[in-house]
């Protein structure tokens, strides 16, 4: 493994410190980086207005805790507004695009196994909702058997959800900036988890808890998801501090 992707140990205080940067990041571009994440944010209240019109409500947070398995999808168009950002020019839709453009495969990659993740999360989801519920209690909002089914769907979304951060929570940026191939950015990902095992555990549960909870409330996906993503770069690069100083953010500088 090259030198620059043996990870850094960092402590606990470094992962507030990324979210409160993240977050005046955030201030800096609001309205493209809210503009972006307001996307997901229509996905998701389309899709809890059709689990309540089909009288599903159970499935919402099963659907919700899925969108912390198919987020490293997304990461490359808040990644291409902070480069934009720090390379000192005026974040806009453009960089967006632009983000996806320049992905290299391995990050396509890793965002198809994110999202086929997602689809076995949601088919086990829904043949345990099928087991535990089924037909009865559809008027009800929380029918007999929900709480048992949250219980035992978190269990199961758990572990796919760790498996996920493991393999993508730095691959995607690596990945992103071009400083490994597939399997080396996808080893380095691991061996930094597993290297700052109570600083990143702390990172996991922000994630969980903050997207979990603005994402059951969609409108608040469009300042937590943005704050978080920039916050996700900032602790890539406390992990992966790039050779020679500061890394080269300008995406049309690295073609």
């Amino acid at each position: 493994m090259p030198e620059n992707l043996h990870p850094r140990a960092i402590p606990v205080a470094a992962v507030f410190t990324a979210v409160a940067e993240g977050w005046r990041n955030l201030r800096s571009c609001l309205l493209p980086a809210m503009a972006y994440a307001a996307v997901f944010a229509l996905i998701g209240l389309l899709i809890f207005a059709l689990l309540l019109h089909f009288s599903v409500a159970a499935m919402i947070l099963p659907f919700a805790g899925g969108f912390l398995l198919v987020g490293p999808a997304v990461l490359a168009g808040f990644f291409g507004l902070r480069r934009a950002l720090v390379a000192g020019r005026r974040p806009g839709a453009q960089d967006v695009f632009q983000a996806f453009r320049q992905a290299p495969r391995g990050l396509v990659v890793v965002s198809l196994v994110c999202v086929l993740l997602l689809l076995i999360w949601l088919t086990d989801a829904a043949t345990v909702y099928s087991f535990m519920i089924g037909g009865a209690g559809q008027d009800a909002l929380l029918p007999p058997g929900t709480f048992r089914f949250h219980f035992f769907t978190s269990l199961m979304g758990a572990v796919l959800a760790l498996i996920v951060f493991c393999v993508s929570a730095f691959s995607v940026p690596l990945l992103f900036d071009r400083r490994a191939t597939l399997v080396g950015a996808v080893a380095a990902s691991v061996r930094a988890v597993f290297t700052n095992i109570p600083a990143l555990l702390v990172w996991a549960l922000i994630l969980a808890l903050g997207v979990m909870a603005t994402i059951l409330c969609p409108p608040l996906l469009v300042v937590s998801l943005p704050c978080l993503a920039f916050a996700s770069d900032l602790l890539y690069l406390e992990i992966f501090p790039p050779e020679g100083g500061l890394l080269q953010t300008d995406p049309q500088q690295e073609r």
